[in-house]
């Protein structure tokens, strides 16, 4: 397939009923002989953060779907949202978000598939969650086999970090828990790896 941006299309819109607070190009795409158009748009915010989503309308601005994406990254749709970011810096002639090719690393591995845990270091922040002291870590889940790359959220409370064992919380961007999980710091699951590093980056 190929993904195409219309030059000059791009403008600055309106999102979930706030003024100028997205960014929008006019998208071509070309499967076999089949020629499909969209508008793609992110929020400005998910620039400035590095991640956030992806939305799709048709011509008459219905709402087709949305994707995560990570602002640099490798998969299609973060070249589609980083396009809309970059193309937001030129119009304001400012860069709300320098790329950073050392942020991701490799936390943990699975011996049998080889799947990675990546972890953006310079997305590991304190925060809180359901009024709870926290760690949250973007990651990145690379399936070797399938050729995937997975994005979201890890929550975990800065208590069970010093004691050992705890939740983990998964989030999709949009801020929903997708899935939960027990785990025990310095086990042998490959979630386990990942979490172990999250706690020692605080």
């Amino acid at each position: 397939m190929e993904w195409l941006g219309k030059k000059n299309s791009g403008e600055i819109g309106n999102f979930d009923n706030k003024k100028n607070n997205s960014y929008f190009y006019i998208m071509q795409t070309k499967e076999g002989n089949r020629y499909k158009y969209a508008k793609v748009f992110v929020e400005l915010t998910s620039c400035s953060k590095g991640y956030g989503y992806v939305y799709y309308n048709n011509m008459e601005g219905e709402f087709t779907g949305k994707d995560q994406f990570i602002r640099f990254g490798e998969t299609v749709a973060d070249a589609l949202g980083s396009m809309a970011c970059t193309s937001w810096d030129s119009l304001t002639g400012k860069k709300s978000l320098v790329a950073n090719n050392e942020a991701w690393e490799n936390v943990a591995e699975a011996v049998e598939s080889g799947d990675k845990y990546f972890i953006r270091n310079d997305m590991v922040r304190k925060t809180k969650y359901n009024n709870k002291p926290v760690v949250s870590a973007i990651y990145r889940y690379d399936m070797v086999k399938s050729n995937k790359k997975i994005y979201g959220e890890f929550i975990f409370e800065l208590a069970s970090c010093k004691r050992g064992y705890g939740v983990v919380y998964d989030l999709s961007f949009d801020g929903k828990v997708t899935e939960k999980y027990d785990v025990a710091l310095n086990g042998n699951s490959v979630l386990s790896g990942a979490i172990s590093k999250v706690c020692g980056k605080i």
